[in-house]
């Protein structure tokens, strides 16, 4: 049975919240041996409902962290602030150093993680017919993790090794970006503007977005042209906004999954006399699905 745990302000803690109380079934008779080839289908159906579920909690989990990491964030700014003289200077200690270098490690390995669990639950849902929005956000991120966090190619595309980090202020979800594309030194620059047959002046917040649709546009196995990889390293991309994709997410989870998940789970209660053990293993619940 898969575990509920709350988690405030979760935008999957509906669909984990839904999916305790589905995937809370146990075997309660016999099976005759001529079910025995249905039941073991049903039996891996939801098994992949609880990997899924799995996966679903471990991105939860993540985005919690990465939350708490903006408070931790500014702990460690205040600390800097307290070692500030009356000159303005402060003495940057060696534990200072370290507990920021593991800040920025957390942060990378997190939204690493996010993006990475992403596509492996994406690709669970498609195997159910069930696919992101066209045009959404979680759509556009999946596509960006496949360009440019998932396959980095030697002088292609690949993100700068020192990525930039948006920290809300007074808490909130600590984004780090993962298409840091656009290379700023002048002498790349003029090369790369060359090769595009353009010259200043240039609009290219213009010239980012265009990217961007074209990224939109582009199937996951379109390789990008020498032309395409030039503008990208020129003018960069519209970075995904993580947060908003994980809402996507929450929405196609609490509805067209979980619809896949109550018809696995009320067959194992209808057809192979399964029953719901709600004192069982975890939270305490008294819905039942059928």
């Amino acid at each position: 049975m898969f575990e509920y745990f709350p988690r405030k302000d979760n935008p999957l803690d509906s669909f984990l919240k839904q999916a305790s109380v589905v995937t809370d079934v146990a075997q309660a008779s016999n099976i005759e041996a001529s079910q025995y080839p249905e039941f073991t289908r049903n039996s891996d159906e939801r098994n992949f409902c609880l990997d899924l579920c799995d996966r679903v909690d471990r991105v939860a989990y993540a985005y919690d962290r990465l939350y708490e990491l903006s408070l931790v964030s500014e702990q460690l700014n205040d600390q800097r602030q307290r070692e500030r003289d009356s000159e303005g200077t402060y003495r940057y200690t060696t534990e200072m150093s370290q507990a920021e270098a593991r800040w920025h490690s957390e942060a990378d390995v997190l939204t690493f993680y996010i993006y990475y669990e992403l596509k492996s639950i994406a690709d669970m849902l498609a195997q159910w017919k069930i696919t992101p929005v066209a045009g959404s956000e979680l759509e556009y991120a999946l596509k960006a993790r496949d360009r440019f966090l998932a396959h980095p190619e030697l002088c292609r595309v690949s993100p700068r090794y020192s990525r930039t980090k948006s920290i809300p202020i007074g808490g909130g979800f600590t984004r780090c970006d993962i298409a840091s594309l656009r290379q700023w030194d002048t002498i790349t620059q003029s090369v790369y503007l060359a090769e595009l047959g353009m010259s200043e002046p240039i609009d290219r917040e213009t010239e980012a977005a265009k990217n961007s649709r074209m990224i939109l546009k582009r199937t996951a196995n379109d390789r990008l042209d020498q032309h395409d990889v030039i503008r990208i390293k020129a003018f960069g991309v519209r970075e995904p906004d993580l947060d908003r994709a994980i809402r996507n997410l929450a929405e196609i989870l609490v509805g067209l999954a979980m619809q896949r998940m109550i018809s696995i789970h009320t067959e194992a209660l209808q057809r192979f006399g399964f029953e719901q053990f709600p004192d069982v293993g975890g939270s305490t619940f008294s819905v039942r699905i059928v």
